[in-house]
Order: C-alpha cells, then structure tokens, then sequence
C-alpha cells in the first residue's frame, strides 16, 4: 500500500493499494468511520466522482469541508496521481463483486 503524503487533511489517510483495477483511483480513510474510492480522472470542478467501499450502504457522509478538500487536491495533482497509479499499482481484473 502506498500512502499518499501530499494529501494532509487532518483525521483522514490517502493511498494506493498495491494490486487494485481500473478506473484509476485511490482510497481515502476516515478510521473507523468510512473508505471511498476516489476517481482520478472523473473528479472534476463540477464535483468530486468517488464511491463507498466502507460501509457499504453508504449510511455515513463526508463533510462537505472533506469533500472540497479531497476534490482541491485531485484537481491540483491530477497529473502526479495518474503517474504514481501507473508505477505504484498493479492492475488486476475486477472482481464480479465489486462496483
């Protein structure tokens, strides 16, 4: 797993997993309140494209502080996410289960 430094927003983890699939993405953590896969290439201005992996029934939220937040920095380093995706993750085929 490769931890994302640049994004330092406080009570939240970044990072690639090491064998993940396409779409391009990577993980944000809330401890023990939530995971989002976060969609590098589909998040835009007009809004943040990201999709629960933890809980499930997305029964939680994201602030809209931490939303903006995240949505700034994959704006921002649009560039330098697609690159360490492509050198930090292995691509494996998506599992039937998975969104």
């Amino acid at each position: 797993m490769g931890r994302i430094e640049e994004l330092n927003i406080k009570g939240l983890q970044a990072f690639f997993r090491s064998s993940d699939h396409h779409p391009s993405h990577f993980h944000v953590k809330k401890s023990g309140k939530w995971e989002i896969r976060v969609y590098i290439l589909t998040s835009s201005k007009n809004g943040l494209d990201y999709s629960f992996k933890f809980p499930k029934n997305n029964s939680v939220n994201l602030t809209s502080k931490e939303e903006k937040a995240i949505l700034d920095f994959v704006t921002s380093n649009r560039e330098k996410l697609l690159l360490d995706w492509s050198t930090q993750v292995c691509v494996r085929e998506k599992m039937s289960d998975e969104p």
